[in-house]
């Protein structure tokens, strides 16, 4: 036990971890983990190249070493696009649930306040050992509640809302999830207000105010945000697992989201005082000896001792504690209801079989990590793989196995490994012989027993990862290492997530013993048992069945013969060993430049003089307009982009595991393939790519296999509110614009025939910009784009020709109110989605600054009157937008349907628009003046990673602006807006006039209410200054676009 006030050692440290750190305790028993960045890359001095030379050479021996012992032993996607996607064809982003939040025994995404802006350098987060496990019986979803209500005041700051609006007001962001055992809780801001802000937030752990008058009302927030999540089929085989397979008797049965039902309703029926509970839970949970935080800023470290003594001291220590704990001897599934074969019908159109083992608590090895390294062979792509074998036969598309370390799979309890597959309708129809693959491949691993030499190339892979990785932003650090904290000892808090320290044979082996069938539990998902349900789930109405493993799957599982088309991986090429900095051949330059250039491409390059990395970034955009042409060549780029991520996976899944990256995707302006990564084996990666674009071919089984897998993929973009809302935005706005129903219309009719000739037209003709920047030099750029011209052999396309096939933004009648009602085509969900379009004008240098400083300032009083006042949703926000040189605003309300009325709902947007003019108008010179310096100083801080500035200088040339001093120049205008101009440009462009053009898109729930008003509200009357109300079904969009004129083309650059 150490001593209060102690100075322990500090953590273990990358190389090129510039931070300075500092471990302490405070006398109250917090751990307090403190980062200075007073010495960032920015200043590094001449030696460090000299240090990187140095590592690059003692890795390669190393590296020699481990090849030698081999020898005898033996992805989101991301093409640049502008901020709200306006410029994306790719008909339907990757269906995932990445706009969903997940529940507290996932990753405990909640309450999440306002987007992070990653240039911000101050951050903090505290986390509380203690999360949903600990809920009482009675009252399920309070530590979440519990999470809602701290931020609602303190005694020293008592405004409700006063820490979002501080921080919100000096460009911060603040935000706090629940997980089962921990509960954490972030904020991030700019420099010079940071102690003052870390004060603030200090004083939610020193004295909350809970004060009940919040409590109707934050319950609320978290029902929304139940609602919210309630069509993620993630979330709603996350809930089945807890609800109806976990024990009763064990914390893993809880409904940890909380809702109306389980902490208002239910409770006022049984007489329970929610508040009283409340109040207790923060007695015995929230004590200090449970807590540990973690602090940056540029300040020194002497500095960030002070203030976080002086801000963290006065939490109250509640020894002994009285938080529950989880008796070890209660088993978290039992096998009776574990091992057993479930069917769940999907709200999307997924065919999946999940097979899941339930192992104990396997925290303490994370120095081993056996479940990695278990995962990374069943989840390998390559030759020899379960997966590879599963797409030879055509029965599957992906497979993701392992552990994500989410709180519901990962405690101090137990352990869950899954292997999920993404099944084909083939694979759906056949899917013992799927789970069989998984099973073979598994006893392959049992009895060849754990191979050392593959451990050591996981361990090469994760450390040359964590030495050279990208700077994380400030809030995302924090997060993850406040809990981290909670785990391991100080020297590993960097460490102890990211690296392989130790081969253990037999703690490697006695866990993949464990993965055997007669342990396994098997849940398929489809839309196929839709009709064989009896059963549904309690909180999420999740349909499905539930059966013994038939007995014929268990006699076969038992004598499993050996498949010879599975067998280990082999050694990786792709793994990098010189880790040299490429000596600068000429004066380097502080934005790319122009190194070649031809008919076929212009090559942009520039070689990093900041980061100092052996890392590297190619984006290749290969210019065309062949798929704008109808949507069904829209459709074939997503089919063709589609095949080539199946047709390379094979070969390109090492480069991926050996941190390369690569994408495909389809942008307005063309076909876009991106590679990063360390730059050593970059080239072979790209050339791989190029290859496999230029000899590109499928046969028909495999055409169609994708084909319907895209086809999913659209029709679950449909199903999402929010998508569907914005696809019917870009509908009307664009010109040219094929939506993900366009598609779907003529799906049937496009063969494998077709997708060739239409690949053969887009490689006929094209024009190439590239942009490569890192640690690469000229002369290997040059090379790259003479291997991509002889591969692929295409004419050039003249550039002006491009010009005139580009997509033009439709221009709104002026004094309009366009609306466009369509019902939610998931007519489960419970989300009605308001979208509030305003558009505003070309776009030039200082009408882009003054939307940017719009948003900055009616985010806060946005967030703060719809969501926490008004409780209309979860989910509200502005976002600017860029839609082909014409700039426009956009506010975005996701609303529960059976609560509150359309109409209502956009009475109080209205309401809203109407009194942030006096809001804006009467705030002082200060008020004004502190969002103008926050948004001055996001635009004025570096970069904190070699990615950032890649990203801006990508979307530059992407969209032909070629300004890469834009936010110099942006900063000069910043400097000369006043508060009047502001005012003015906000009348003009948002509130009712001759020239107002506002286009809503209301996409309704079936659940929709008639209920408009609440008691003592009312609504906006109309007025005679009222704009021209045109309402349109989704079927009269195009005639209706058809009799609008188009804005001429912007110049390029367009400011």
């Amino acid at each position: 036990e150490r001593s209060p006030q102690q100075k322990m050692p500090p953590p273990t440290k990358s190389p090129f971890d510039f931070k300075d750190y500092r471990v302490i305790r405070l006398e109250n028993g917090i751990v307090a983990l403190l980062i200075s960045a007073e010495h960032t890359r920015s200043s590094r001095v001449d030696g460090e190249k000299e240090k990187t030379n140095r590592l690059s050479e003692s890795s390669r021996g190393e590296s020699g070493e481990d090849s030698e012992e081999t020898t005898d032993g033996t992805s989101e996607d991301g093409g640049a696009t502008s901020e709200d996607g306006d410029h994306v064809t790719s008909l339907s982003e990757e269906d995932d649930d990445t706009d969903v939040p997940r529940n507290a025994a996932s990753t405990g995404g909640h309450s999440v306040r306002r987007r992070k802006d990653q240039s911000i350098v101050a951050a903090c987060a505290v986390c509380v050992g203690v999360g949903s496990f600990s809920d009482p019986n009675d009252v399920p979803g309070l530590a979440h509640l519990l999470e809602h209500m701290v931020f609602m005041g303190s005694e020293k700051y008592p405004g409700e809302n006063s820490f979002d609006t501080f921080t919100a007001k000096h460009g911060g962001y603040d935000n706090a999830c629940t997980g089962c055992e921990k509960t954490v809780f972030e904020f991030s801001i700019h420099q010079p207000y940071f102690r003052e802000a870390l004060d603030r937030f200090a004083q939610f752990f020193v004295s909350p105010q809970l004060l009940e008058g919040s409590l109707d009302r934050e319950i609320e927030a978290v029902d929304n945000e139940f609602q919210d999540a309630f069509q993620s089929d993630k979330n709603r085989i996350e809930q089945l697992f807890g609800s109806c397979i976990a024990n009763a008797s064990h914390p893993a049965s809880k409904f940890m989201w909380g809702n109306t039902e389980s902490l208002k309703k239910t409770p006022k029926k049984k007489g329970i005082n929610v508040g009283k509970h409340l109040r207790d839970f923060h007695l015995r949970s929230y004590s200090s000896h449970y807590m540990t935080v973690a602090v940056l800023s540029r300040d020194p470290l002497d500095t960030l001792e002070a203030w976080t003594r002086e801000s963290f001291s006065s939490v109250p220590s509640r020894q002994p504690s009285l938080a529950a704990s989880i008796p070890s001897v209660i088993p978290a599934f039992e096998d009776a209801l574990f091992c057993r074969l479930y069917k769940i019908v999907p709200v999307k159109d997924l065919q999946e079989v999940h097979i899941t083992w339930l192992l104990p608590s396997l925290m303490s090895q994370y120095r081993i990590k056996p479940m990695h390294y278990l995962g990374w062979l069943l989840g390998h792509e390559g030759k020899g793989s379960v997966l590879s074998l599963l797409k030879k036969r055509h029965l599957a598309t992906t497979l993701v196995s392992g552990n994500g370390g989410e709180s519901y799979e990962y405690n101090s309890s137990y352990s869950l490994f899954t292997c999920t597959i993404t099944l084909t309708n083939k694979g759906l129809e056949n899917v013992l012989e799927c789970i069989e693959v998984v099973f073979q491949y598994l006893k392959i691993l049992r009895d060849l027993g754990p191979q050392e030499w593959i451990y050591r190339e996981i361990q090469v892979v994760e450390e040359n990862e964590f030495n050279f990785k990208d700077e994380d932003d400030p809030v995302n650090c924090v997060s993850t290492l406040c809990e981290s904290m909670q785990y391991f000892p100080e020297e590993d808090y960097l460490t102890g997530d990211d690296l392989m320290f130790q081969y253990d044979h037999q703690s490697i082996a006695a866990v993949q013993d464990l993965l055997t069938p007669e342990r396994a539990n098997i849940v398929l998902v489809s839309k196929a048992y839709a009709s064989l349900w009896d059963r549904k789930e309690q909180w999420f109405g999740t349909k499905f069945s539930s059966e013994e493993i038939p007995s014929d799957w268990t006699t076969r599982w038992q004598n499993l013969p050996p498949n010879p088309d599975l067998h280990l991986p082999s050694p990786n090429m792709f793994i990098a060993t010189d880790f040299t900095l490429k000596a600068c051949s000429s004066p380097l330059q502080k934005y790319p430049v122009v190194i070649e250039e031809c008919d076929h491409y212009k090559l942009w390059f520039r070689q990093d003089s900041v980061f100092l990395v052996p890392r590297a970034y190619v984006h290749l955009l290969f210019r065309t307009a062949v798929h704008l042409e109808s949507a069904r060549n829209a459709f074939m780029m997503d089919l063709f982009l589609h095949l080539m991520k199946t047709l390379v996976g094979e070969v390109a899944y090492a480069a991926d595991v050996a941190q390369l990256h690569y994408s495909f995707s389809a942008e307005v302006q063309g076909m876009v393939l991106c590679v990063d990564g360390l730059n050593h084996k970059l080239p072979l990666l790209l050339e791989t790519l190029i290859t496999f674009v230029a000899d590109f071919s499928s046969s028909e089984e495999q055409f169609q296999t994708t084909k319907d897998d895209v086809t999913r993929n659209l029709q679950n973009y449909l199903l999402r509110p929010k998508k569907y809302a914005k696809s019917l935005r870009l509908k009307i706005l664009q010109h040219k614009y094929w939506s993900a129903a366009d598609a779907l219309s003529i799906v049937d009719d496009v063969t494998l025939k077709d997708l060739i000739e239409f690949v053969d037209t887009l490689r006929r003709q094209m024009y190439v910009e590239a942009l490569v920047q890192g640690n690469m030099t000229p002369e290997e750029a040059k090379r790259l784009m003479i291997y991509l011209c002889s591969r692929l052999e295409f004419s050039p396309l003249p550039m002006s020709l491009y010009d005139q096939l580009q997509p033009r933004t439709v221009q709104l009648p002026a004094n309009t109110h366009i609306t466009v009602e369509a019902m939610s085509k998931d007519k489960q969900s419970p989300s009605t989605v308001i979208v509030d379009y305003f558009q505003c004008t070309p776009r030039s240098l200082t009408e882009s600054v003054m939307l940017q400083l719009l948003m900055h300032c009616i985010n806060e009083p946005c967030f703060d009157t719809l969501r926490t006042k008004k409780q209309l949703g979860y989910d509200v926000f502005c976002t600017d937008h860029d839609t082909f040189g014409i700039v426009g605003a956009s506010l975005t309300l996701s609303t529960h349907g059976s609560k509150y009325s359309v109409e209502y709902a956009c009475g109080c947007i209205d309401q809203f628009f109407e009194d942030f003019l006096n809001i804006l108008s009467s705030w002082t010179e200060s008020d004004f003046h502190s969002h103008v310096d926050s948004l001055l100083q996001r635009k004025l801080e570096p970069d904190i990673c070699l990615e950032e500035e890649v990203s801006r200088n990508w979307t530059e040339i992407l969209f032909q602006f070629y300004q890469f001093d834009r936010l110099g120049k942006e900063v000069e205008v910043l400097r000369h807006v006043t508060q009047k101009g502001l005012v003015e440009w906000y009348q003009r462009h948002i509130l009712p006039n001759p020239t107002h053009r506002r286009l809503t898109i209301k996409v309704v729930s079936h659940y929709t209410t008639t209920a408009v008003l609440d008691a003592g509200e009312k609504m906006l009357e109309s007025s005679v200054d009222s704009p021209v109300a045109i309402l349109l079904k989704e079927e009269d969009m195009e005639a209706f676009k058809q009799e609008c004129p188009l804005y001429p083309r912007g110049e390029k650059g367009g400011d």
